[in-house]
């Protein structure tokens, strides 16, 4: 158990029970319940969100406090890490000095700027999903980001000129670390169907496997960094995927 605790420590801000700190190399065992964790993230977050609209009848406050409580239950470490990422790497610098920025803690003006369109962003696709789907749209939304993270610390190198402590992800995670994300997957496209389930899928994979190969390129691997955006990217993706075909397909 100490795997899921130390996935829910890295993932989310909720208290976990107290454990031995594990070595940096056994931190990777968390990565196979990343998926699980993002869909109980996401069952919270729709679970809010369906209250919300019942209790208040509002659209706009139930999609805000979806939007609010994601930052919170994160402490915006995705939306952070795509901050960071963005503003390093559109510095315009050389590759040592973009890795330097794209590495740090503080985002720079333009990641700022960054984050705040992602989460306006959020808030327009929320609004755009259909009230019937959300539930299970937020749930696989979850399970993909997360499973998002663990492909681009399986598939791309690590930056050499980031030393922080994502380079166990990068050199240890491996197949084995998806197998979580299969029944999740399952139920969610009992729940959403094979067309809007199978949509989530490709855009939650597409989207973070585009942003590896783009870090790569520029940096020579990915960086800690380039994980978090990495779930950001996928979140986003799989929202709207399914806003984007209820809007095309006129389920609203």
């Amino acid at each position: 158990m100490n795997a899921l605790w130390t996935a829910i420590r890295l993932l989310t801000c909720l208290p976990t029970p107290r454990v031995r700190a594990p070595a940096p190399g056994a931190l990777v065992e968390s990565l196979v319940w990343f998926p699980v964790v993002g869909a109980f993230v996401g069952a919270v977050l729709g679970g809010a969100e369906l209250g919300v609209r019942h209790l208040t009848g509002s659209h706009v406050a139930s999609g805000g406090i979806a939007v609010a409580l994601s930052v919170l239950i994160t402490r915006g470490t995705h939306t952070r890490g795509l901050m960071v990422l963005t503003g390093g790497l559109f510095s315009g610098r050389t590759r040592e000095e973009m890795a330097g920025l794209a590495s740090r803690e503080a985002p720079t003006s333009f990641g700022l700027l960054v984050g705040l369109g992602v989460l306006l962003l959020r808030y327009a696709l929320v609004l755009a999903l259909p009230t019937a789907l959300r539930l299970w749209t937020f749930v696989l939304a979850g399970t993909l980001s997360r499973a998002g993270i663990v492909w681009v610390c399986w598939r791309f190198p690590y930056a050499e000129v980031d030393t922080g402590i994502g380079r166990y992800f990068g050199a240890l995670a491996g197949a084995r670390d998806l197998l979580c994300v299969l029944p999740l997957l399952a139920l969610g496209f009992g729940g959403l169907g094979p067309i809007l389930a199978g949509a989530m899928l490709v855009a939650a994979w597409l989207l973070p496997h585009l942003l590896g190969l783009w870090v790569a390129w520029q940096l020579g691997g990915v960086t800690a960094r380039t994980y978090d955006a990495a779930g950001e990217i996928s979140e986003l993706a799989a929202l709207a995927a399914v806003a984007g075909l209820a809007l095309w397909g006129g389920l609203l």
